[in-house]
């Protein structure tokens, strides 16, 4: 006997008869009712089975999606990690990057108000050395307006004394007694006139 029986296999099963055997009839009806739950119970197991097979491929499909959603989420998870480490690393860049920049900028602003701070002592000793060298050039030309105010009083003093002995001697006795003439004095440097 096969071991899948159709349900009509059952209907068509005929047995031999025997002197004492069952009624034919009853088997017969037996035999039709059987055959008819048969027939329901294999359609339903078939149905049953396509659904298995279906439920069956589904499951593939989710396991797989499982599976690739499973690889999916650890990649996800390792890109994450690589993108926070990343972050991390060029923050940490941008970080000593600043830090090396306002380093170079205060060593900058330093050398420049050191270097302005020797310019301002190098004006300031200029300023000074002209200052000195003014108040010298001034005080040279006192000392020579001195000797030249000293030299021309001498001067002045002698050439009248020379003309008054000198006229004295020649004049007419009116002038003698009182007014003495103006005179001009034309020096190197300057035209001075009394």
């Amino acid at each position: 006997m096969n071991e899948k029986i159709l349900p009509k296999e059952i209907k068509k099963t005929d047995f031999r008869k025997t002197f004492r055997g069952y009624d034919s009839n009853e088997v017969d009806a037996f035999l039709e009712t059987v055959s008819l739950r048969y027939e329901r119970l294999y359609e339903e197991n078939s149905a049953l089975l396509e659904q298995i097979k279906n439920l069956n491929s589904d499951l593939e499909v989710y396991k797989e999606n499982e599976s690739t959603l499973q690889k999916a989420i650890v990649k996800a998870q390792d890109l994450t990690d690589e993108i926070i480490q990343n972050a991390k690393k060029k923050s940490e860049n941008i970080i000593k990057e600043a830090e090396l920049n306002a380093q170079k900028s205060l060593q900058d602003s330093e050398k420049e108000i050191l270097s302005r701070k020797q310019e301002l002592e190098e004006l300031k000793l200029r300023n000074d050395k002209l200052v000195e060298d003014v108040k010298l050039f001034f005080m040279e030309k006192l000392n020579e307006m001195d000797e030249f105010v000293r030299s021309r009083n001498i001067y002045k003093m002698e050439l009248a004394k020379n003309i008054h002995r000198e006229t004295e001697e020649e004049l007419p006795e009116e002038e003698k007694t009182g007014n003495i003439k103006k005179i001009s004095i034309n020096t190197a440097n300057s035209d001075f006139t009394e």
